[in-house]
């Protein structure tokens, strides 16, 4: 066992505050029928700390009757060579309670590319990868997320079961199966059962699977007469739950910050876009309401960060803003829609103090963004860049995708040309301001997700990908201010296999896994084609590995809106 591994836990937890201390559970509990659970961000805790739904899972299964959770991380690349050293099982950060010894592993995922740490997480904690190799001793594996509601077939083989959508609404009634399970000493198999029935609740070892000798998924048919399709589900009102940290700490990016969220869903519906897709419908928070517990909870915290898709949209924005303002808090904004930022907006931006904000282009011509369904111009763009440089603020951050559908190379070319605009208007409208102003563009390849109407149509070629940011960074590299930060496409690429994949994927993750991360390796060794996954255009019939999940907007009307894009395509030739 590792002594540094345990003082390192206890440094972290000094450091923290709790924002619902009168909820905090002490982790105490001897008695059988409490339920444990181990929640698990597949990353660091420095990325982990700083996403606002695996706070807000923390908090609702510790506030649950007669359950305890505790949090684990993916260690530090040192500390994980520690715990290989030592043959320390990994261990929960509250208590430094071996994960193994909980009753369930429960996994928070947000993105696809951190499947690997999961397995590495079990493999830590000394937990059989495989869910045919568990034993009934063994914690039952959860997970549950974005990707997971996109998604969850290349984690099928890995995980017990999966939560599809927003847990607040039935987080009792799984907990209180769980806690039931094992109170009554219930095999592994009869608790899964129950679960099976429960809404949102998917048991991949209840259904079984088909392909065709082309490769094709043909059937997807429930065993044992649970659900054949799985409802996602969703909060109504969002007032019924708060959502907030339910703990601030200075070791994370977004150090000493309450995070709290204004909206879930959005209803611009891009095309691109999953959040719109599986999110909906567009909800709201009270505005008097949530400033109430802002004020309340957040007692001697100086900064509030507020995250929504789009909080532009929130109507409540400007007098949540100003109120949180005069009650001597600052705020940070997440990314911000250009059509609706408007000068009162940026008035409570410049007031805030926040010196960096980031607007989402996507695409840098007016021909992709009509596809795509982003719904303003340059005009919009410009302006909203007046706007922000008038009053103050010095640094700006462009989000732009590269490889969306019928993309051509003058679009990309656009992208060059719209920043170059972007910087006319800052330094225009900076003059005579103090400091230097900066502009750094993100690029990030595009990848067509599961429950948009671009499910159906492949990634771009790597190569392709790759070529297009050498285009832009050349294009911009004499122009002063401006930096350039772009992903690897080989990390896009890995991202549209697991977002795409069916169970089959499973194996070539199972094989990453094992090869260390060597992914290119596990495709040379396992007889399976990744291209056929990325790289392949989609039928219009075709069955997806996700469509047993039931998201709540039909396929038809994706399919219309994939042909709308596509009719767009063609007319702005």
């Amino acid at each position: 066992m590792s002594h540094k591994l345990f003082a390192q836990a206890q440094k972290i937890l000094a450091a923290e505050k709790n924002i619902f201390p009168s909820e905090q559970k002490f982790f105490k509990h001897k008695l059988k029928e409490v339920l444990s659970i181990a929640l698990a961000y597949p990353n660091r805790y420095y990325t982990g700390m700083s996403n606002l739904g695996f706070q807000t899972v923390y908090r609702l299964f510790n506030v649950q009757t007669a359950t305890e959770c505790q949090r684990v991380f993916l260690p530090d690349p040192a500390d994980i060579e520690e715990y290989y050293r030592t043959n320390t099982p990994l261990f929960s950060l509250e208590t430094q309670k071996p994960v193994r010894d909980f009753d369930v592993l429960a996994f928070s995922i947000s993105y696809e590319n951190d499947y690997l740490h999961l397995l590495q997480i079990m493999e830590l904690a000394k937990i059989p990868v495989l869910r045919k190799d568990r034993r009934e001793t063994d914690p039952l594996v959860m997970a549950g997320g974005a990707t997971v509601l996109l998604n969850p077939e290349p984690l099928a083989d890995f995980v017990d079961f999966f939560f599809i959508g927003e847990i607040e609404p039935i987080v009792a009634a799984l907990t209180e199966i769980l806690r039931r399970g094992k109170e009554k000493e219930l095999p592994r198999w009869e608790i899964l059962r129950e679960l099976a029935e429960l809404a949102g609740v998917y048991v991949p070892q209840f259904y079984e699977v088909t392909y065709s000798a082309e490769g094709l998924l043909t059937s997807f048919c429930p065993q044992d007469k649970v659900p054949a399709k799985i409802k996602r589900v969703y909060l109504g009102n969002l007032d019924s739950y708060p959502t907030l940290s339910a703990i601030i700490t200075p070791q994370t990016e977004l150090a000493e910050m309450l995070l709290t969220e204004l909206s879930r869903g959005c209803s611009r519906r891009c095309r691109f876009c999953a959040c719109s897709s599986v999110y909906h419908p567009h909800r709201l928070r009270d505005g008097p309401e949530l400033k109430k517990v802002l004020l309340q909870q957040g007692e001697g915290v100086l900064k509030i960060g507020l995250l929504g898709a789009a909080i532009s949209d929130y109507p409540h924005l400007l007098y949540l803003g100003r109120e949180l303002l005069s009650s001597q808090k600052s705020l940070s904004f997440s990314s911000l829609r250009v059509d609706s930022l408007n000068q009162e907006l940026a008035d409570l931006l410049r007031d805030s103090g926040q010196k960096t904000v980031t607007i989402a282009p996507e695409a840098g011509s007016e021909r992709l963004r009509r596809i795509i369904n982003k719904g303003f111009n340059e005009q919009k763009i410009l302006e909203a860049v007046d706007l922000l440089a008038e009053r103050g603020v010095a640094n700006l951050r462009l989000y732009f995708m590269i490889g969306l559908p019928w993309e051509e190379k003058a679009d990309v070319q656009e992208i060059v040309e719209l920043t170059k605009k972007i910087k006319h208007h800052w330094r225009k409208k900076r003059r005579g301001l103090r400091g230097s102003e900066k502009i750094s563009l993100s690029l990030n390849s595009f990848v067509p997700k599961p429950a948009t109407p671009f499910q159906w149509h492949p990634f771009a070629e790597p190569q392709q990908l790759r070529e297009k940011i050498k285009l832009i960074k050349k294009g911009l590299a004499k122009e002063g201010g401006v930096s350039v930060n772009a992903d690897l496409p080989k990390y896009a690429y890995l991202q549209a296999l697991l977002a795409r994949g069916d169970r089959r994927v499973g194996k070539l993750l199972g094989e990453a896994h094992r090869l260390g991360g060597h992914w290119s390796q596990a495709f040379r060794t396992v007889d399976l084609n990744p291209d056929f996954y990325v790289l392949r255009p989609r039928g219009k019939e075709e069955i997806f590995p996700w469509d047993f999940i039931d998201h709540g907007i039909s396929k038809e009307y994706l399919w219309q809106q994939y042909v709308e894009a596509y009719q767009v395509a063609l007319s702005s030739k």
